[in-house]
């Protein structure tokens, strides 16, 4: 005679009264009743990110507007930091809440089975309507999240803030997903190769670090294909953003212009010199509209971009076309690279254009 797990009492395999040998069902999931049982982690998602976004606000009232674009504090610093390990936590809590949607998931009510070739594809429980639906709401509100965070630290206009944005974007994160894949792929391996199965552990080890050395030296060894050479490209020019523009009629502080046909290497290996026949030039921070003259010429450096005005009391009646010239040197040493011009025509007292004969818009 066996007995039941639960009651100890000896039962026949015929009797169908115990029911600790019933499935028990588990009432389908629902939305409601999943918001009521788990709002902990949605509160804690709400106050991370409203502190974090906070955060600004409480150090432009103590310490003025420019306290995020000074150079020389490292204030900033630590707000990316809150922003990154902010994402983190925030990716945490997301995760938790998935696989709390997704468990138990089995123990319902079967719905519909969807078959191929008497082989079972998909089962469609009770309560998948339900969670379909909630999780197609969070997982884009997650990915967001978690891409704003990311991609606003390196616009922090701080250098010690960009610097932490750089190692955590070019060499924590993708240093994270090579160890990942090639501890998984060691793993795999070692389970293939029979000599590897008597050191399992050290093996995996060995894999994950050839692995992670063959991704960071791939780049090196065919640099054509990542945008990674070191010779440049010697064809670069300069971009207007508008066609027209005048300091009297624009609500933006300058005509901005970017470099072109120059990848991110060689703008990190190289200083520019703009300078102009006229006007002078000025940086622009995005996050508070704050402009910065650095005046005419200027030595540039780690930026693709750079704004030119002029003085709107200027008592000259008729002007000269304005010349900007771009020269590309190396980080150390004077001997030029390549160079670029930009004609600026006027179209009457106040106002220029670029001139689309020029080479810049062929």
């Amino acid at each position: 005679m066996k007995k039941c797990p639960d009651c100890g009492r000896e039962i026949s395999l015929s009797d169908s009264e115990s029911t600790s040998f019933k499935k028990v069902e588990k009432t389908p999931f629902t939305i409601r009743q999943f918001l009521w049982d788990n709002f902990r982690f949605f509160t804690m998602i709400g106050i991370t990110g409203t502190m974090i976004s906070l955060i600004p606000n409480m150090g432009t009232r103590i310490l003025g507007a420019t306290w995020i674009t000074d150079t020389e504090t490292f204030l900033p610093l630590f707000l990316s930091i809150i922003i990154f390990f902010g994402a983190i936590f925030l990716t945490l809590c997301f995760l938790i809440i998935f696989s709390l949607i997704i468990q138990a998931r089995d123990s319902e009510k079967i719905w519909k089975k969807i078959t191929l070739h008497n082989k079972t594809l998909i089962i469609w429980y009770e309560g998948d309507f339900q969670r379909t639906i909630l999780l197609f709401c969070l997982v884009p509100m997650w990915v967001g999240l978690l891409l704003f965070f990311i991609m606003l630290m390196p616009l922090i206009p701080n250098k010690y803030s960009w610097l932490f944005a750089t190692i955590i974007g070019l060499t924590c994160i993708p240093l994270f997903i090579y160890s990942c894949l090639g501890w998984n792929m060691g793993k795999k391996v070692t389970g293939l190769i029979p000599g590897m199965r008597k050191f399992p552990l050290i093996s995996v080890v060995v894999f994950t670090i050839l692995v992670v050395g063959f991704f960071l030296i791939l780049p090196f060894a065919i640099p054509q294909f990542f945008n990674n050479t070191d010779t440049f490209s010697g064809d670069i020019k300069i971009r207007p953003d508008h066609l027209y523009f005048s300091p009297h009629l624009s609500s933006v502080k300058g005509l901005r212009l970017e470099i072109t046909n120059l990848s991110g290497r060689e703008l990190q290996a190289s200083r520019h010199i703009w300078s102009a026949n006229f006007g002078y030039f000025i940086r622009v921070i995005p996050s508070t509209s704050e402009v910065i003259i650095l005046g005419n010429p200027v030595d540039n450096r780690n930026s693709r971009d750079i704004y030119w005005t002029y003085s709107q009391n200027n008592p000259e009646q008729v002007k000269k076309p304005v010349k900007i010239n771009l020269h590309l040197y190396p980080l150390q040493g004077n001997e030029e690279i390549s160079n670029s011009s930009l004609y600026l025509t006027w179209y009457d007292n106040d106002i220029v254009y670029a001139n689309t004969s020029c080479e810049t818009y062929q």
